[in-house]
């Protein structure tokens, strides 16, 4: 609307005047007043406007001016937001919200539009409020009528890749609203693509559903992998690995498609598979290749993807892409590099051994320290016996039996001779499976500093320590195992394989905590540190960490996202897998139901009925008002 625009209503004014006024009076010569003398004591007794009087011009003329200026004002209507209410809109945010129909925007950008003419229809005193319904409904703003501050919102919302709580959004949304104005409600944007059946019999505001996807029950032409792994072949090498997939044809006819599987920063293709996928199926897919790691020993990353007519152009061009491609790690990602930094103990060196898993390499520290600077960064577990780096690593770590008075960034207390094991942390995934009563310690050096959290402690101080930073964490044993008890009871080697075990599922993960599509990428790094992220389709991110974390949010995009992470030490490299992998999500068909008071409820196709634009008609009334004057005017006898 253009309130300004009603200016023109001025007009008006003198218009009026020109109705109400005399002419201008012109003088003139004559030879004498004698016959003149009446009218001129009427006209010095006259005022210079004469009374008005209604005529059919100057209504028609009256009507154009104020139809055009309310034209030129561009009033549209409500849509039945009576004045003062609040409308809640709840926006399906999951990833079938990302499937694109034959007209090419996708059924988010639909609802982003039907949000938008809502929020310019909104009428004198309305609030609108917007509500993403995701995994957890999020609020991204509250009832307001600020057009920017609903602009923002709307923009905010972008698919992700869970099935979205549609039930809990509403809910949170009426309860938001049980204050709000008479004739306020709640609008519900959604595809439907998911099973199940949602209640509409809600306390407080009066829900409505819009269907932004196709009709119950209509064709779609989707075809995604739902399932994809990959596993090591046994006894056939290291490096020897199954691929699996599932791919699911969710279209009424049959499509033959393409199944790729390349190595992630590797050129060249691992293996190719063409099949035929029936209408309304799904189908296994198994393919033998090698995944050998790349030369900092860090394990692949397969990346499978499909395509509809050759292996070489990728994609399915169907309606929703976020399925046509998956990343798995290889089976490699199981095996540990271990770094023994000095002489270990005996019982600690058997026990690395003797994980199938592991692949140790023995170095001193010396040789370490002389490494190119340019050298490819170790990825994998530091186990220092004895001496330790001024500086931890970046990853996991374990110090055993420490010298010294510090281990990184914290101290150690002078050696105590036999002290006794009191307690011990049961709730850390390290001492799972793990008691300490009934070890017997030779010698101990405490770990007394503050930035260690104890694990195990003696009455002398803590034996078991664990230093935690963004990019990794340490495990300090502040004694040596083979001047204790410990080696001989099952407990020692439960200690050790947990710790194996985790430093292998936080480096198999690629270092950033597993996430669903489109969630924001939680990178640890220092305070203050620069972490550049670069997406699968090659745009570049970057964030500065806080309170130990760099947040970097994300599109919903499937595939491997790098992270580098600016360090005093050296650049880190990390990385993220995102993949849909869901089979209910692949499926874009409209399935759900909605019900009131028992019985189903039809739901409508979303359109921008909202917004009524008005000025069309009061531009033609203008033009028909303006006819009529034209005609009025000059119709015969008019003018005298």
């Amino acid at each position: 609307m253009s309130p300004w625009s009603l200016l023109w209503l001025g007009l008006t004014v003198p218009l009026v005047l020109l109705y109400v006024l005399k002419r201008k009076r012109v003088d003139r010569v004559i030879g004498s007043t004698l016959l003149w003398e009446a009218a001129l004591r009427d006209l010095r007794a006259e005022r210079p406007w004469k009374r008005l009087i209604p005529t059919v011009a100057l209504l028609l003329q009256l009507l154009a001016i104020v139809l055009g200026a309310l034209a030129l004002g561009r009033p549209a209507g409500a849509g039945g937001v009576p004045t003062g209410a609040t409308v809640a809109l709840v926006v399906d945010t999951s990833a079938s919200m990302a499937a694109r129909s034959g007209h090419g925007d996708s059924r988010l950008e639909r609802a982003v539009e039907v949000g938008r003419e809502l929020a310019r229809a909104l009428p004198p005193g309305g609030r609108m409020m917007v509500v993403a319904a995701g995994a957890e409904p999020t609020v991204l703003t509250p009832p307001t009528s600020d057009g920017a501050t609903l602009a923002r919102a709307l923009d905010a919302l972008a698919p992700s890749g869970t099935v979205a709580d549609l039930e809990g959004a509403v809910a949170l949304t009426t309860e938001r609203l049980r204050e709000a104005p008479s004739g306020s409600r709640v609008l519900l944007v959604t595809d439907g693509a998911e099973d199940g059946e949602i209640s509409l019999d809600v306390r407080g505001a009066p829900v409505e559903v819009q269907l932004v996807g196709p009709e119950e029950n209509a064709a779609t032409d989707n075809v995604g992998i739902v399932e994809a792994d990959a596993r090591a072949r046994v006894g056939e090498g290291p490096d020897r690995a199954d691929l699996f997939a599932r791919l699911r044809n969710y279209a009424a006819e049959p499509v033959d498609v393409f199944l790729t599987a390349t190595l992630v920063g590797r050129d060249g293709v691992l293996a190719s598979r063409r099949l035929t996928l029936e209408a309304e199926s799904s189908a296994p897919v198994v393919m033998a290749v090698d995944l050998p790691p790349d030369a900092a020993g860090r394990a692949a990353v397969v990346r499978l993807a499909l395509s509809r007519h050759d292996a070489s152009v990728e994609g399915m061009d169907d309606d929703l892409a976020l399925d046509d491609v998956a990343v798995v790690p290889s089976p490699g990602a199981r095996r540990l590099p271990v770094f023994l930094v000095g002489d270990a103990p005996a019982p600690v060196e058997r026990v690395l051994r003797a994980d199938a898993h592991v692949e140790l390499f023995a170095t001193p520290l010396r040789a370490l320290a002389e490494r190119d600077a340019d050298s490819p960064a170790l990825d994998g577990l530091f186990v220092y016996a004895g001496e330790t780096p001024e500086r931890a690593p970046a990853g996991d770590s374990i110090v055993v039996a420490p010298r010294g008075d510090r281990v990184f960034e914290t101290e150690l207390g002078p050696e105590v001779e036999a002290p006794r094991m009191i307690s011990w942390d049961e709730a850390d995934p390290r001492l799972r499976f793990v008691t300490l009563s009934d070890v017997h310690l030779a010698r101990l050096r405490p770990i007394t500093g503050s930035a260690a959290r104890a694990l195990a402690t003696t009455d002398a101080g803590p034996a078991l320590a664990s230093l935690s930073r963004p990019d990794g964490e340490t495990t300090i044993v502040g004694f040596d195992p083979a001047t204790s008890d410990w080696p001989r009871q099952p407990t020692f080697v439960v200690f050790f394989r947990n710790l194996l075990e985790r430093a292998r599922e936080r480096r198999a993960s690629g270092g950033v905590a597993p996430g669903a599509l489109g969630e924001a990428l939680r990178i640890p790094a220092p305070d203050g540190t620069r972490v550049d992220v670069r997406t699968p389709s090659g745009e570049t991110l970057t964030a500065t960490s806080r309170g130990g974390i760099a947040v970097v949010p994300v599109a919903a995009e499937p595939g491997v996202f790098e992270a580098r992470v600016a360090l005093d030490s050296g650049p880190r490299e990390l990385h993220a897998l995102r993949s849909l992998l869901d089979a209910s999500e692949s499926d874009v068909r409209a399935r759900l139901q909605f019900s009131r008071a028992g019985e189903t409820v039809t739901t409508a196709p979303a359109a921008p009925r909202e917004h009524r634009e008005s000025w069309p008609w009061l531009a033609a009334l203008v033009l028909l008002f303006f006819a009529l004057e034209a005609w009025w005017a000059s119709r015969k006898g008019a003018v005298a």
